[in-house]
């Protein structure tokens, strides 16, 4: 069996997912979970990382040294796990190695995190201080809106935002696992993107155009999002906001208005499977006290 120096192994891999369609933010998690991996290989063993040469103890050795020597999160564990479990499997695949000693280590189970929809009065308390910025204004309408996902709303192009009088719709065109879908858009998102467009893209002559314009021309890294929201969260005094927050905001509010329709959601939000849209069911400690206060356990 020849196998190829490191360099070009993770060269050919790296271009390998990026074939498969792989977003930008997945090729640089998986590519920095194989450096860390490569590094830590030669640092411990003081020789290059051979694929053929990897045993499963290594993998769980490294597993540990992250958790005990580097303090890593779970989260950022699992991920590099990842990583070198799908390198694994393509080297495999290519006979570059024989087996896959990542495949029985198992992730470190994290503990359930529900996130936390903003009230409606935090809500507009946030959207009032973006108020004064078309741009950012119209960006917190469509991510509460929506439920985009921070990725799919920096990709939008001029185009896949459609408006006419009485209605309207935005067009993912790459979501998750490359699926395309429309969602429409309620008469306050329509309004936010309208002013939007004709302040910035009033002739909409480039429909493939990036929509949002920031300083540098086009807006397209979602920390850029991360910092707006902590920006306008501290403007309105309440707690730090995420992207995420607000594609759960707009799932809760639609389930609250629509209790039953669970595939809906699923479609809106992008979701394959109804069992990934569950999360937005499952009460939280205030649920749950409100409700409580519901029960009588002895009547008067």
């Amino acid at each position: 069996m020849s196998t190829p120096a490191y360099p070009d192994i993770r060269q050919q891999w790296l271009d390998h997912l990026q074939r498969q369609g792989k977003s930008p933010h997945t090729l640089r998690a998986y590519e920095r979970g194989l450096d860390h991996f490569a590094h830590w290989y030669q640092v411990t063993y003081g020789a290059i990382f051979v694929p053929d040469e990897v045993m499963p103890r290594d993998v769980r050795d490294w597993k540990a040294y992250q958790q005990a020597v580097e303090k890593a999160s779970p989260a950022t564990v699992n991920q590099r796990l990842t990583a070198i479990t799908r390198l694994f499997r393509w080297a495999r695949s290519q006979e570059i190695c024989r087996e896959n000693p990542a495949e029985d280590v198992s992730n470190i189970r994290l503990e359930s995190r529900q996130p936390k929809a903003l009230d409606k009065l935090t809500l507009r308390r946030l959207l009032r201080v973006a108020r004064n910025n078309l741009r950012d204004y119209a960006m917190l309408e469509l991510l509460a809106g929506t439920g985009l996902r921070v990725g799919e709303l920096l990709m939008l192009k001029v185009g896949d935002v459609e408006i006419n009088e009485r209605s309207g719709k935005v067009i993912v065109r790459r979501g998750k696992h490359e699926n395309y879908r429309e969602v429409p858009l309620t008469l306050d998102v329509r309004k936010a993107l309208e002013a939007y467009l004709k302040a910035h893209h009033p002739e909409k002559d480039n429909l493939e155009a990036p929509l949002w314009i920031g300083t540098h021309g086009g807006l397209n890294h979602r920390s850029s999002v991360t910092r707006m929201l902590e920006k306008y969260a501290i403007q309105a005094g309440i707690e730090s906001v995420n992207p995420h927050a607000l594609r759960h905001t707009f799932a809760t509010r639609y389930l609250n208005a629509n209790p039953d329709d669970l595939r809906g959601l699923a479609r809106l939000l992008g979701h394959a499977s109804l069992n990934t849209v569950m999360v937005y069911t499952e009460p939280n400690l205030e649920d749950l006290t409100q409700r409580m206060e519901r029960v009588e356990i002895v009547g008067n």
